[in-house]
């Protein structure tokens, strides 16, 4: 499937040659959900790295794995039954601890499960996520491709998404609106290329 569409966005963007050139250099990307992961983890990780870079997302993240082997305990346990002072100690914000415990809660009630998620729309899904105290658009589309696999979100709430298509369309609106018309219905691929241009120095 992967390779299939690879070809498409390739052969749909051959007149956008900035794109062109980026997803045959990137080569193939994957998007796959992610059926037997923990979904409240995730959730939990999305949140802590919003308006981060990916390295201070992934330092604290990092910090709240080192607490959960450390207490022995799950994301559910830390959020809502460990004194205040642990979680503070992630370096996590009040705003963030407050979404992520929100989120638990939610979750533990049965209000939303991963199951039922995962039986809805693109547009159902943003807006249960976005539901969710803390969890904005951004939150929400990161969700969406990264954990349920949607193939054609365009995430334009992310600042390096937003440069990136800035590169490839040369400032020009009529051809940014070309490539996002000829990846579509796939452009969180095209997002993933984005994303790895910026990683591999391509953009």
């Amino acid at each position: 499937m992967s390779s299939n569409i690879h070809r498409l966005l390739l052969e749909r963007n051959r007149q956008n040659k900035s794109t062109h050139e980026l997803i045959k250099a990137n080569g193939i990307v994957s998007i796959r959900a992610k059926r037997s992961k923990d979904l409240v983890a995730h959730l939990a990780k999305v949140v802590a790295g919003q308006q981060l870079s990916t390295k201070a997302a992934d330092s604290i993240w990092k910090k709240i794995e080192t607490l959960l082997e450390e207490n022995n305990c799950s994301i559910e346990e830390l959020f809502l039954a460990k004194p205040a002072a642990l979680r503070a100690s992630s370096g996590l914000s009040r705003n963030k601890v407050k979404a992520i415990s929100c989120m638990v809660e939610v979750f533990e009630s049965g209000q939303i499960s991963k199951q039922m998620l995962f039986k809805k729309n693109y547009d159902e899904l943003v807006e249960c996520i976005t539901s969710l105290w803390g969890f904005g658009k951004w939150s929400a589309d990161m969700v969406a491709m990264s954990f349920f696999a949607h193939k054609d979100v365009w995430p334009d709430g992310d600042l390096a998404i937003r440069k990136g298509i800035e590169v490839l369309s040369g400032g020009n609106e009529k051809t940014r609106e070309s490539i996002l018309s000829a990846s579509a219905p796939y452009r969180s691929y095209l997002a993933r290329h984005i994303w790895k241009g910026f990683n591999r120095g391509l953009l």
